[in-house]
């Protein structure tokens, strides 16, 4: 057997604080588990980041959000990491990042706690709809074979990750390869194959964004049907075990065994498919692992759950064939908040929800009120002229309404404020 890549893991059973409110003796202890795993998989930080470099870490913020809420990047490992590069003396350190949702990056940094962390250590903020693309093209036929990637990615000579570990509903797991979603530039272009197709996606931006090393963001960590999921139980506030190395499918493959997954390498198909291509190992006798056993840290996280059908109270579900990262996961997130703030007991009259390509012609009439998901579905507003359609549009020209997550103009800002007319009705 050939050479195995190394990937590390540190732990610490010591009161870390939390992601917004830590000392400088908690922000130590957790330099000391990053330099762990840098030590421990390329011989120290000096073997990632040389002097002169120009060093691009990549965060997640997702969203405008208080740090605590615990599923954007950790200000507690940022600031760590950054202490660690500056010992190198690079040239410049860039936190780069396009949020989700449509949302201002910057905004978004401001909120989850990376201004102030930039502001303390003197680096760069890097919001990506601010900076100049180039066209990346893969020449295989495969989905999302050219697309832009923002130019300090592709101009940094040391690209690090900071990925969140999160079990996610779209995706079944976002970590080291799906942090480069967000190397985008705009809402348009993170929308375009945010269908089954995603996992191609996820493999290209990767490729593309040709990464050194990462570090996993797993002091807090979220399980279920994450990021955005209403029920508390799903973020763990106490895991304090990271891990990390170069290669982004076995660092998500050893996040899988943490999970306590079976079969881990197997359960997510973009680091199925990212060892297929090349960007790394998925096996893990190919693995190395340096640090705590994965049987002494580990533990059971739920994975995500795009089970529609039976779930809901006061919910008709008419399945059509969609996708599970697309359409199914969009109208399982909305319906579990909705189920979670207990409007949807609450109905005066049932919901019909009409999600991927119908078949069913015969449905002509309905009891209650009446949404559509999706451009598969689109053809049912010619039978309910009258119902509340998420799809393509001018501002949203995708077939995946991504868009019907917003807080805003999303499915349940829509159902809380259709009951809140038919309470006043009354």
């Amino acid at each position: 057997m050939g050479k195995k890549t190394k990937i590390a893991i540190a732990h610490s059973d010591a009161d870390l604080g939390k992601p917004g409110e830590y000392t400088r003796q908690q922000l130590d202890l957790v330099k000391q588990m990053i330099r762990e795993i840098a030590d421990n998989t390329m011989g120290g930080m000096n073997h990632i980041v040389t002097r002169g470099d120009k060093v691009l870490i990549k965060i997640n913020t997702v969203i405008p959000i208080v740090p605590n809420a615990g599923f954007t990047t950790d200000p507690r490992m940022l600031e760590a990491l950054i202490e660690l590069v500056q010992e190198q003396n690079p040239s410049r350190i860039q936190i780069g990042e396009r949020c989700a949702m449509g949302a201002d990056t910057r905004t978004a940094m401001d909120l989850c706690g990376v201004t102030e962390v930039a502001e303390r250590t003197g680096v760069e903020l890097c919001p990506f709809e601010h900076v100049p693309f180039d066209m990346y093209k893969i020449d295989r036929p495969i989905s999302f074979n050219e697309f832009p990637v923002p130019r300090p990615v592709r101009e940094a000579d040391c690209y690090i990750g900071l990925p969140k570990m999160k079990v996610h509903v779209h995706t079944t797991f976002t970590g080291a390869m799906k942090l480069q979603f967000g190397n985008l530039p705009d809402y348009d272009w993170m929308v375009r194959c945010h269908r089954d197709d995603i996992y191609q996606k996820i493999v290209n931006l990767t490729r593309a964004a040709n990464p050194k090393w990462f570090v996993m963001d797993s002091l807090y960590a979220c399980q279920g049907n994450g990021p955005f999921s209403p029920y508390s139980e799903d973020l763990i506030k106490d895991f304090n075990t990271i891990c990390g190395g170069p290669d982004p499918v076995a660092v998500d493959t050893i996040c899988e065994a943490l999970m306590d997954w079976d079969y881990p390498g197997t359960n997510v198909p973009s680091t199925v498919l990212g060892a297929a291509e090349g960007l790394g190992t998925n096996k893990m006798d190919e693995i190395e692992i340096i640090g705590p056993p994965i049987a002494q840290v580990k533990r059971r996280f739920k994975r995500q759950n795009t089970v529609l059908q039976g779930q809901y109270p006061n919910v008709n579900l008419i399945m059509g064939s969609t996708c599970e990262a697309g359409c199914r996961a969009i109208v399982r997130i909305q319906l579990d908040q909705l189920h979670a703030d207990g409007t949807l007991a609450k109905l005066k009259r049932p919901l019909y929800v009409f999600t991927g390509l119908q078949f069913e012609e015969r449905i002509t009439e309905v009891d209650g009120d009446v949404i559509i998901v999706g451009d598969c579905a689109k053809g049912m507003k010619d039978k309910f002229p009258d119902a509340q359609y998420w799809g393509s549009c001018t501002e949203y020209p995708n077939c995946t309404p991504i868009w019907a997550n917003r807080p805003d103009v999303g499915i349940a800002h829509y159902v809380r404020q259709l009951q809140k007319v038919r309470e006043a009705a009354i």
